[in-house]
């Protein structure tokens, strides 16, 4: 199976898990964040706050920058503004499904976490391409 099918897979994947986070009501939510809170303080220490909502949509969104990019088989300029594109565009439908969440609802701002989440993967994708570019002429003019 080709890398850019596996990719399509999973990117289906986490927009699946993140229907499915954000179909949850307020307090199944708060319960989820409270408890990997918790075990991000025992991990890191006491005192440290730690914003799991936003970094969660961070993080999700990255993840999903990083599989949607990978699943092109061009990853150029054009690629990487369709998926931004579609990264905000999707951060939008998932607020405005929220809003029919009870004790739910829309934030700009999480659109604004989500797409730069996505960016900061597809930035991740292409410094590891142009890396992997940088050796390999090394390797091959030496």
């Amino acid at each position: 199976m080709k890398k850019e099918k596996v990719f399509k897979i999973l990117s289906i994947a986490i927009m699946l898990s993140i229907f499915w986070f954000s179909h949850q009501d307020r307090t199944e939510s708060a319960k989820q964040s409270d408890y990997v809170e918790k075990q991000v303080d025992k991990i890191i220490g006491r005192g440290i706050k730690f914003n799991i909502r936003k970094n969660a949509h961070f993080f999700i969104y990255m993840l999903l920058g990083i599989s949607l990019l990978m699943s092109r088989e061009e990853k150029g300029k054009k690629e990487i503004f369709q998926v931004v594109g579609f990264l905000i565009l999707y951060a939008l439908s998932d607020e405005y499904h929220q809003r029919f969440v009870p004790g739910r609802g829309a934030s700009l701002t999480d659109v604004g976490i989500d797409t730069l989440g996505g960016i900061c993967g597809i930035l991740m994708v292409k410094t590891v391409l142009y890396t992997k570019n940088i050796d390999f002429y090394r390797k091959s003019t030496e």
